[in-house]
């Protein structure tokens, strides 16, 4: 039998894209047209986004998607559908606005009122100006920070409703805590409840039931799913601080809480009768505080998975398709309210695949630490490069359900900057942390020039690296084919930081996390329920000193530093050391518990030291190292390699290592083995460009933007011998023509001296195909030569002597020539810029713009 990785190599793949098709009620010619050149870029799904029609889930909407499934059965194509009028999901096409208040989102608020005693017949106005949907809940009163018992009463109007609190307050000064519960939020009001399952339903009324209604024909044929676009509690929207960081964490003193009758009975049980005692911890972050903290956020967290995702899920696997798509991850929001879902793995735990998504320029190649300014703040970009990919491909790792499956929504709202080779260099940050489908984002049918966060592939042929964007397409295809239906290698369990946040002081996982993955550590983060959840999670420990987590196997876990820990945590911590699996807590051992008894009485548990006996407090810089002496590393590296990238992938018999240069404009040339010292042999593969698998034998030479997969034990050819040194340089003359988007034409020329940026005197404002043509000459004939032609912006395509060589849409732009004669040979090399050069958007001004052209020096090797 033909192995894997042979049959890719021969184009027997699977489609691992389906990017964004934005429908706003245009022309069926205009639909027609977009999802042939969809068709054409060897993409076989696509997602159908609302942005917005115009008639979503009316007649419209119903005659444009018929119209576009018959073109797509014409096509080969298969659909998703984005699940409502516009994003973020949870507007359920509208639905909310006229429903009962019952079904309407209600959040929990409070004011604190300040009352000198003694005060007989005190009372409180119960009633808003601001906001008629607010009604009194319940009252604590407080001195010195504590609950106190305080006879009162509450008055009603003529309409039943609360308006006055009257109290005897004692002596000194004591705080009265009264809570409200509201319809009115200051973000996304009219959205549903996601902590309510009937509000929840309206979604699934409103957007889900018609279109099977209208459509059910093609269920599971033609429709394969439904996608959720970065639906959350919506309590509120928060602000972003200096750090990047959204400040919804539990514990924000203003914070309208996210509030159903389920989570009301939820919260009463877990707290007991005198839960509103502990209530005014929800805003404060006291140490007092931490079990009720996470008591809360523990109920509401599995109140949106169960209400939200899956219910959302259940529907559809019901009806016989998939359910995918992201919750926010930004700025921390994956553990936290607002516009975040409070618990990452419970976020997605309804969906057939983990996702996540990367937007507005939060990779920039070459910065993987500090902060990167977006023009409304900054982005912490060591959580962008080390923690978000990997949230998702831990979630497909340790959900059976997603059978290894994580999508991520790629390269959108970036801006025109952003062309084919960061598109491919953003693939390979996915890919090689275990990601293994893309939503990429998007298609716009509007008129071109679209405003709304561009790039836009085709725009109406006006983008001109979209004839080479079927070439990205494949790769990503033909890569994520082999690093799926198998399990990736990840030896380090690294806790998600969650649990311990809710509760009190915490550090980021995203510090650990890059430790780890520049010395090549592979790792999933797993959240605490795994090890107290047994309907969702079977751990085991293994005779070999690891364990396991629904099948996924580890060496060790992690614990980033934190001042709480669970009881759960505790116990494997206890059990692994007695099976002798490792545990290492970073920087510092937990102090204090946020469950069990005596948190439940006084607020959190001192930690005693026999509970931690076998955890090992490790500085998290010298994590890597200590880790990588025990033989945990992908792969050894002869000397440190911080921009590398690597993954092990074991499918079917086949093991695969995938190895990313990370660096935008350093090479890497080192030896390299597994940690055992076993030499890394085997095939290394060119999935971009096509070339024959080549003998791997441990000397790893990457250039910038490079990447391969290796295919261990494999048989490659002897890799042809090109010789480095040079044989011949172009310095010129050149001619140099440009063609416009949408025509063949090259219609101004110019001749060079040299090469050189011609952005600025030549082709000011032009972006488009920059033919460069001059005529090589050798001296003497070449039996391996090859042609590098140096520095590209960005995509070349290159023809000798009329023979088409191929093109590179990213780094190394070298051709393999073969033999090539003595003589003059004539050289034509098409360059395509970014369309940033000719068309402003706002993404990308705090983005720099790269040249334009061909700027060399171009060279024959051999």
């Amino acid at each position: 039998m033909t192995a894997y990785y042979q049959q890719v190599l021969n184009g027997a793949y699977d489609n691992h894209v389906l990017p964004f098709l934005w429908m706003k009620g245009e022309s069926h010619k205009t639909i027609a047209e977009y999802l042939e050149k969809i068709a054409g870029a060897d993409i076989h799904e696509v997602c159908l986004e609302s942005r917005p029609h115009p008639d979503f889930c009316g007649e419209g909407w119903w005659r444009d998607l018929r119209f576009a499934i018959d073109i797509c059965k014409q096509l080969g194509l298969k659909i998703w559908i984005l699940d409502d009028a516009h994003f973020p999901t949870g507007y359920a096409n509208g639905a909310v606005k006229e429903a009962a208040p019952e079904l309407r989102k209600i959040v929990l608020t409070h004011r604190t009122l300040d009352i000198v005693g003694p005060t007989p017949q005190a009372n409180i106005v119960l009633t808003n100006l601001f906001d008629k949907t607010e009604r009194f809940y319940g009252v604590t009163f407080m001195q010195e920070g504590h609950a106190v018992e305080v006879e009162h009463r509450v008055i009603e109007d003529e309409h039943g409703i609360p308006y006055r609190l009257v109290f005897d307050a004692p002596a000194g000064i004591t705080q009265a805590c009264v809570m409200f519960t509201s319809g009115k939020t200051s973000y996304n009001e009219d959205y549903i409840n996601m902590v309510d399952r009937a509000s929840v339903a309206q979604l699934i009324d409103a957007v889900y039931e018609p279109h099977f209604t209208h459509l059910g024909d093609e269920f599971g044929k033609t429709i394969l799913g439904f996608f959720s676009d970065e639906p959350g509690f919506a309590n509120e929207k928060g602000v972003t601080g200096a750090d990047g960081i959204s400040d919804t964490l539990i514990g924000k003193a203003t914070a309208p809480l996210p509030w159903s009758a389920e989570l009301k009975r939820r919260l009463r049980a877990a707290l007991g009768e005198r839960y509103l005692d502990e209530l005014p911890h929800l805003w404060d972050r006291e140490p007092a505080g931490a079990h009720v903290r996470h008591v809360y956020m523990d109920i509401a967290s599995t109140l949106y998975k169960e209400c939200f995702c899956d219910q959302l899920g259940g529907w559809c696997r019901a009806h016989g398709v998939q359910y995918i798509g992201h919750v926010i991850e930004d700025k921390d929001c994956h553990a936290r309210l607002g516009v975040g879902a409070g618990h990452y793995f419970r976020a997605v735990g309804g969906q057939d695949m983990a996702g996540v998504d990367i937007v507005i320029n939060q990779l920039v190649p070459g910065m993987d630490q500090g902060f990167h300014s977006y023009g409304r703040g900054v982005w912490d970009l060591e959580f962008y490069n080390y923690v978000l990919p990997k949230l998702g491909s831990s979630a497909a790792h340790l959900d059976p359900k997603k059978q290894g499956r994580c999508m991520a929504e790629v390269f959108g709202a970036f801006g025109w900057h952003e062309g084919l080779r960061e598109m491919k260099w953003i693939a390979d940050h996915f890919m090689v942390r275990g990601v293994n489908w893309f939503v990429p984002h998007a298609f716009s049918m509007a008129a071109f020039p679209d405003w709304d966060c561009p790039p836009h592939f085709y725009a109406h042929g006006q983008n001109p690296q979209f004839a080479h964007f079927g070439k990205l397409m494949s790769y990503m295809n033909r890569t994520a084919s082999l690093l799926s239906g198998g399990r990736a290698a990840t030896p380090v369990a690294l806790l998600y930081h969650a649990d311990a946040e809710w509760a009190g002081e915490a550090s980021f996982m995203q510090h650990a996390a890059a430790e780890l993955m520049r010395a090549q550590i592979d790792f999933d983060i797993v959240p605490a329920e795994a090890f107290e959840d047994a309907e969702r999670y079977t751990v085991a420990f293994t005779a070999d000193g690891g364990f396991t987590v629904n099948g996924q196997a580890y060496r060790c876990l992690v614990m980033p530093g934190a001042e709480f820990v669970g009881g759960a945590v505790l116990d494997f911590a206890a059990r692994a050391a007695a099976a002798g699996a490792a545990v290492y807590a970073l920087d510092k051992l937990p102090s204090k518990r946020y469950d069990g008894d005596i948190a439940g009485r006084e607020g959190f548990a001192s930690v005693d030291a026999s509970e931690l006996a076998g955890v090992c407090v490790v500085a998290a810089s010298k994590l890597a190292s200590v880790l990588a002496a025990a033989g945990m590393q992908t792969v050894a590296c002869a000397e440190p390699q911080p921009w590398l990238r690597a993954l092990r992938y074991d499918r079917a018999g086949e093991s695969y290592l995938m190895l990313v240069n990370e660096h935008p404009k350093q090479g890497i040339s080192t030896q390299i083995a597994f940690a055992d010292g076993t030499p890394v042999a085997g095939a290394r593969l060119d999935l971009l460009n096509g070339r024959e698998p080549v003998a791997f034998e441990g000397t790893l030479e990457l250039a910038p933007y490079e990447s391969c997969i290796v295919v261990l034990g494999a048989a490659g050819s002897a890799r042809a011998a090109t010789a480095g040194t040079e044989a011949a340089c172009i310095d010129g003359p050149w001619t140099v023509a440009f063609s416009a988007p949408g025509t063949d034409a090259f219609d101004e020329s110019i001749e060079l001296a040299g090469l050189h940026d011609l952005s600025f005197a030549e082709f000011p404002g032009k972006a488009g195909t920059f033919r460069h043509q001059a005529s090589l000459s050798v001296d003497k004939g070449l039996t391996s030569a090859a042609l590098d032609l140096g520095e590209v912006f960005e995509t070349a395509t290159v023809t000798l002597d009329g023979t088409l060589l191929g093109t590179r849409i990213c780094p190394p732009y070298r051709f393999e020539l073969g033999t090539l004669a003595a003589g003059e040979h004539g050289l034509t090399i098409d360059v395509i810029n970014t369309l940033d050069h000719a068309i402003p958007d706002m993404f990308g001004m705090t983005e720099p713009s790269e040249p334009s052209g061909l700027l060399g020096p171009v060279r024959v090797l051999g």
